[in-house]
């Protein structure tokens, strides 16, 4: 199982997600993008959904549409070989979907995404 996981901290009457832990590089990047460029799913949604436009860049990634894909690396990689998360287009709907709905709506504690069986799934505790 891969995961990456987030804890809501305080700081100065703001709330925002520390990072706490990652299993590889590929969910860490994920869990960058979703924490620190996506404040509206919504305009990435349309984004992979229209069929006219392969990139978009946010402050931290790089995003890449290939085929029914979605390709996703840091923009800032160190790496000789940035990694890549490669995710299908329905996969990357549903995240962002379920980002919304269980995060940005409900501003739990805590919040680990999972990658298991071909599948991204997000948890969260108060």
């Amino acid at each position: 199982m891969e995961f990456v996981k987030y804890i809501q901290v305080s700081y100065a009457d703001h709330k925002y997600y520390n990072y706490e832990d990652a299993s590889s590089i590929s969910m860490c990047i994920l869990g960058r993008f979703l924490f620190s460029d996506v404040s509206r799913p919504s305009s990435f949604i349309s984004w992979a959904l229209d069929i006219e436009s392969d990139h978009a860049c946010a402050n931290l990634t790089d995003l890449y549409k290939e085929n029914d894909y979605i390709l996703m690396s840091d923009l800032y990689s160190e790496e000789e070989v940035p990694t890549e998360l490669k995710m299908t287009l329905q996969q990357f709907v549903q995240i962002l979907t379920d980002w919304e709905e269980k995060v940005l709506k409900l501003k739990p504690h805590e919040v680990i995404i999972k990658y298991e069986n071909d599948e991204f799934v997000i948890e969260t505790k108060d």
